[in-house]
């Protein structure tokens, strides 16, 4: 099951947008260190990209995320969503499902079960928040953007899931 919800409130947009979240810097199974948050903003262009395209966060973390679609060009021919997927199915076959439903966000009803979260296509200008839990399980998710062509040209980042 996929969450989603409308408008962000004022208050969270601008307690994210400060870079309040919850940041903590935890270890990862290599070693080394990464900064997690409960917080995060992501920006959709018009040159189909996230930006940033990484993010950590803690496993079983209430995550608050903002998707913002900063490009200019038209809906029908530049929209963006964000599908957080769980891991088990391949960004691409996810996309390549997602071509022939339209009416559904460009979410394939057949993959539903593998989004953790998701937002609906969003235009120019627009955003939407997400909030969901962070899977228990440590490990490195992927989220794409599912409009046609958008994961094949590069549209996609990882979500690392850190204890």
């Amino acid at each position: 099951m996929f969450i989603r919800m409308a408008a962000a409130t004022a208050a969270a947009a601008t307690l994210a947008a400060c870079g309040g979240g919850d940041e903590t810097t935890a270890p990862t199974r290599g070693g080394g260190a990464v900064l997690t948050t409960d917080q995060i903003i992501i920006e959709g262009t018009d040159t189909m990209r996230f930006i940033p395209n990484q993010f950590a966060v803690r496993a079983g973390a209430e995550i608050t995320l903002i998707f913002r679609n900063t490009g200019v060009m038209p809906k029908e021919s530049m929209g963006h969503n964000l599908a957080v997927l769980d891991g088990t199915v391949a960004p691409n076959t996810f996309s390549a499902a997602a071509i022939s439903h339209p009416a559904n966000e460009y979410i394939p009803p057949d993959f539903e079960d593998k989004v953790i979260a998701t937002t609906p296509i969003l235009g120019p200008g627009e955003e939407e928040t997400l909030v969901f839990t962070a899977p228990a399980e440590p490990g490195e998710y992927p989220f794409v953007c599912s409009f046609p062509g958008h994961t094949e040209a590069g549209m996609r980042g990882v979500m690392t899931v850190v204890e």
